[in-house]
């Protein structure tokens, strides 16, 4: 009996310096836990970490999550484009303008320059300027740089990797009450 309590107690106290050598640790990066700037040693990380979530915390789920509700924004503004566009004389391409496109987007998402920035970005639409506005820049074009069903494979693709980095719950269905 007294060799079980002897191990039991010192598993105990194997497990506490464990614990206390974890914190110790981690109070040696957090950035509150100093009382003066100078103290805190200097955290260094790998250039692909760098502004990154640390992998398989809820700040990465967070944010794939939110990669692939842009990435569904992006194809629905292309969609948007290939049924309200017309066929561009030079190139065959779907072209919208822009205020066209503003009308008829604005009433689904109040995110149009900030999804036809990354759209662009990835290389899926093309407009000149580095942004547009509304009123100034209504006859701007807004044309579709690969043919629709090309696009949407690529970021059905994309949205099908993000999705595969991690598990989503699935959404509760919102329960309306019978008056």
């Amino acid at each position: 009996m007294a060799e079980s309590q002897d191990s039991s107690v010192s598993s105990r106290i194997t497990l506490f310096n464990q614990q206390a050598e974890q914190h110790k640790n981690w109070m040696m990066i957090n950035p509150f836990a100093h009382y003066n700037v100078n103290e805190m040693p200097k955290r260094t990380f790998p250039e692909e970490e760098y502004g990154r979530a640390p992998a398989g915390s809820l700040s990465e789920q967070r944010s794939l999550q939110a990669n692939v509700r842009a990435l569904e924004e992006i194809l629905q503004l292309c969609d948007m484009i290939q049924k309200s566009g017309r066929d561009d004389p030079i190139d065959g391409r779907k072209v919208l303008a822009f205020g066209q496109l503003f009308e008829t987007y604005n009433d689904i998402s109040d995110k149009l320059l900030a999804t036809l920035l990354g759209a662009r970005k990835y290389g899926f639409v093309d407009f000149s300027g580095e942004t547009l506005f509304q009123g100034r820049d209504d006859t701007e074009p807004v044309r579709l740089l690969r043919p629709f069903e090309e696009l949407q494979a690529e970021i059905i693709a994309k949205v099908a990797d993000l999705r595969c980095d991690f598990t989503e719950k699935p959404e509760e269905p919102t329960l309306l009450r019978k008056d």
